[in-house]
């Protein structure tokens, strides 16, 4: 695979994409829930969540957070155009996995129990998938030549 040069707007994607989840890290460290006594951050939610499930979840989301960081820096390492596609797709995928996975941890504290780090963990997810699909659009090469003077029959 040949190294291509990456667009503008697909570095833009790419750091949209990772600032979008500098700001899911970011937000583990905010207020998340009021827990009666006084506020939660993402790290003590542990204990708040019911049922075996959201205690996989929220497992879940504490790996996924750290590599989904990891996994948007790697847009400025990868050079083709393939690679870059793969990183978008999984970049995409890992914050519809994180997305998925705050409603399903936060679907049991009362509408008045959310804090600031879900609103911030929400915004930059959404920050996240668009960044994706900005840096997928933006990376897809053009075609070498154009067919604006083939004559060919249909």
């Amino acid at each position: 695979m040949e190294r291509t040069p990456s667009t503008p707007y697909s570095r833009a994607g790419g750091l949209a994409a990772l600032g979008g989840s500098m700001l899911v890290a970011g937000s583990m460290f905010l207020p998340w829930a009021d827990a009666g006594g006084g506020t939660v951050n993402f790290w003590g939610l542990g204990g708040l969540v019911n049922g075996d499930g959201d205690t996989r979840t929220y497992g879940l989301s504490v790996a996924l957070i750290p590599l989904l960081v990891l996994w948007c820096a790697m847009f400025f390492a990868w050079r083709t155009h393939e690679t870059r596609m793969a990183w978008a797709f999984g970049g995409f995928t890992g914050a519809m996995l994180l997305y998925g996975g705050d409603l399903r941890i936060s679907e049991d504290l009362a509408g008045s129990a959310h804090g600031a780090g879900e609103i911030v963990a929400a915004v930059g997810l959404l920050l996240l998938a668009a960044g994706c699909v900005l840096a997928l659009a933006a990376n897809i090469p053009e075609p070498v030549q154009s067919r604006t003077d083939w004559k060919g029959s249909l």
